[in-house]
């Protein structure tokens, strides 16, 4: 077979094995992402998500699809392969880690983004075409194979065998590197997968291939699946029989596809760890029930692995990482990521945690947790005495700061991990115990070792309950990263480190309110109302200051339109109130004709009306339109939401409705027979009146002489979804 390669900069494009043809695509909107990876940098990518709002943009664009790669502890010498590797949302993050990366990928036109988006690269090579066409041609010593959102479509590309799944493992797996003799290190597999018993399914959303609901749950019965997944023990026993003989499961929440953080087996979450569930970008979904408050009983009875909605597992050698959490969703100055890990050292784990920057910019945001944390370290050290008896007193409690040091390649951190229980779960512990005493006493030993020389120029502004770590009688600061060097009251710290534990699980303020009352517990630390309002306007200030004033990925969900749908007898009085808000609002919209005049100057709302006739039964509606002689353009919305809108008639004189459709220039797309389908919220139908008034045989443009001329129509209109527009 003729080679058949190109370059887009420095990616090379191998088409020798592409049969001609892409048969698997998200249609036109891979178009509008070819533009943009053509005519935009990468910097420029987010800017244009938050702008355009659609799932496929966010989905293939967005750098935190890069998570799930990105917290591998990569050498920089690894040679890769990246199997389905689409229009490239791994392979940036891959390139920039690893030696070099071999993606093989169906479609051309998807190759095609993958290659310009990456053509500052020089490590990447883009197989394109069928893998069993490509796949005895690929090399056999690979240190790291990634299938990411891949096996589960195997059925579709494995042909002719009676387990495509095993199959697809069995032949990816020899492509590994082997161990030479006297080595140890072996090539990986890692895949990342839905969990065909993720709690969200349970929950209410739609299973994430087919769309249907519940449908992994039952197994896939109902309908032949686009994609297959799994639950842990079913991957596991695949794995095994594909001859993996050792399997590392890790847990990316909320999924895979986003990843915020990673868990382990070694290092499982808390169920005030798992607050991010409503992340429905694409579909509509149910909300049964609150997947937070599920969560509880499912991490105290350590069967989170059984429930998480995706897995990455590692197929090879373990890797020395238990815990990762990005902090993405800030300005470039903070984006940092937090990685627990294990050392082995003297036949022993050591725990270390490491923060490194994710960009930049929040090189300079690391680095200076070492110098904060040395000042943090000065203020609390108290000095020992020793009384008549020889024995040593401290002059005050004393709070212990755990002290990083830099990496090795000077730009990341490393503190030592700190064994204990976090003040947290002790308070957690107290109200679980109904134990008011023991919850003060809680407060008071923070407020009394926190406020150790409070005069002292440095702060540290995030000392949650989370941050402080207690064994016995010590107490350890664990994170500082938004330390100050200057004075902070110890009530301020405290007022925020009870808001965040609030805020973390609503049954806390409960609870607490019922076993101490949260006015007295404030009056306790000498916390006025007006000083909590300022101290609460201080914390939506600070929160602005971190994410610089961009929207998380969860407020840009509701901005996309994917509904969350209560089912009727789960709904209580106000959430009711609220549909039938939302409903009479539609409903609205749908009745909603507004007609424009263009005199000269443009479609402007001073020269608009609303029409005053409603859309009646079966949502036709007649009216008619007293256009003024000066008027040179007619435009009609016909609602104020995404519609179909049907011409039944429309008469001016000579001119029937014939003419206005020929005469017609909309934002729609014409369906059929005078139908068009609108995906706006601003849908519109415009007539040139000079055209219409000669076809209706007046045979000139009066000029204005205070005389109009009545236009006739007839329309019939339904609304559509926004969510169903987006998609169409």
């Amino acid at each position: 077979m003729q080679e058949k390669k190109e370059k887009i900069g420095g990616v090379t494009l191998d088409l020798t094995y592409y049969p001609g043809q892409d048969f698997y695509s998200d249609g036109e909107i891979e178009n509008e992402l070819l533009s943009i990876v053509q005519n935009h940098t990468p910097d420029q990518y987010d800017s244009i998500i938050r702008e355009k709002k659609e799932w496929p943009i966010l989905y293939h664009l967005s750098p935190a699809r890069g998570n799930i790669a990105d917290w591998i502890p990569f050498k920089g010498t690894e040679k890769v392969l990246e199997i389905g590797a689409g229009p490239g949302a791994v392979t940036g993050t891959l390139s920039s880690r690893c030696g070099s990366v071999t993606c093989v990928e169906l479609s051309e036109r998807r190759s095609r983004i993958n290659a310009y988006r990456h053509q500052d690269r020089d490590n990447i090579t883009i197989m394109v075409g069928n893998f069993e066409d490509i796949e005895p041609h690929l090399d056999t010593d690979y240190d790291y194979i990634f299938l990411i959102g891949v096996l589960e479509y195997a059925g579709s590309y494995i042909h002719g065998v009676q387990d495509p799944y095993y199959e697809e493992l069995v032949r990816i797996m020899a492509h590994l590197k082997r161990p030479a003799a006297g080595e140890t290190e072996a090539g990986r597999l890692v895949i990342a997968i839905e969990n065909r018993l993720g709690l969200k399914y349970f929950a209410g959303c739609a299973e994430d291939h087919s769309g249907r609901y519940f449908d992994g749950i039952e197994s896939y019965l109902n309908e032949q699946p686009p994609a297959k997944t799994f639950s842990r023990t079913a991957l596991e026993k695949l794995l095994a029989k594909a001859g993996a003989t050792k399997t590392s499961f890790y847990y990316p929440y909320p999924d895979y596809k986003f990843m915020e953080a990673l868990y382990s087996d070694r290092y499982l979450p808390s169920a005030s760890d798992l607050s991010d569930n409503i992340r429905n970008f694409d579909m509509d979904r149910l909300l049964l029930f609150n997947e937070k408050k599920a969560y509880r009983g499912i991490t105290e009875d350590g069967l989170y692995p059984v429930f998480a909605n995706s897995f990455a597992v590692v197929a090879g050698p373990p890797l020395d990482v238990i815990y990762c959490k990005y902090s993405g969703e800030r300005a470039d100055r903070f984006r940092i990521r937090t990685k627990i890990t294990l050392d082995s050292l003297a036949g022993r784990s050591i725990l270390e945690v490491v923060k490194s920057p994710l960009s930049k910019e929040a090189e300079e945001h690391v680095s200076s947790m070492v110098r904060l944390g040395e000042k943090l370290t000065e203020r609390y050290t108290v000095e020992e005495k020793e009384d008549a008896d020889g024995i040593l007193h401290f002059s005050q409690p004393v709070l212990h700061v755990a002290q990083c040091r830099k990496a090795e390649d000077e730009k990341s951190v490393i503190f030592p991990f700190v064994e204990g229980k976090s003040l947290e779960m002790l308070l957690d512990e107290s109200l679980a115990a109904n134990d008011a005493q023991g919850f003060i006493a809680l407060l008071d030993g923070y407020r009394d070792r926190v406020g150790i020389n409070e005069e002292a120029g440095i702060s540290d502004y995030d000392m949650t309950f989370s941050n402080i770590i207690v064994d016995r009688d010590a107490w350890t600061a664990i994170d500082y990263e938004w330390a100050r060097e200057q004075a902070v009251p110890v009530k301020d710290l405290l007022f925020r480190a009870l808001l965040v534990y609030y805020l973390e699980d609503d049954r806390r303020r409960e609870k607490t309110e019922a076993l101490i009352g949260n006015d007295a517990l404030l009056e306790r630390y000498g916390i006025s109302p007006e000083e909590a309002a300022r101290l609460a306007e201080d914390e939506m200030q600070f929160q602005n200051y971190v994410t610089g004033g961009i929207d998380a990925l969860g407020e840009l969900r509701a901005q996309m339109g994917a509904r969350v749908i209560k089912p009727a007898e789960l709904q209580s009085e106000s959430e009711k109130k609220k549909i039938r808000e939302a409903k009479e609002k539609e409903t609205n919209s749908l009745a909603a004709i507004q007609v424009y005049f263009d005199t000269g100057s443009g479609f402007n709302e001073k020269e608009s009306y609303f029409e005053g006739n409603t859309y009646m039964e079966e949502g036709v509606c007649e009216f008619t339109v007293d256009v003024p002689r000066n008027v040179k353009r007619l435009r009609i919305d016909p609602a104020l939401c995404p519609c179909i809108v049907f011409l039944k008639d429309a008469s001016f004189l000579k001119a029937g409705r014939d003419q206005f459709l020929r005469k017609l220039r909309t934002n729609g797309t014409a369906v059929k027979n005078g139908s068009f389908l609108f995906t706006t919220s601003d849908p519109n139908m415009v007539w040139d009146m000079g055209r219409l008034r000669r076809k209706a045989g007046l045979g000139f443009n009066p000029k204005e002489d205070g005389s109009a001329d009545t236009i006739r129509f007839v329309l019939q209109m339904t609304g559509i979804p926004s969510t169903m527009a987006k998609g169409i």
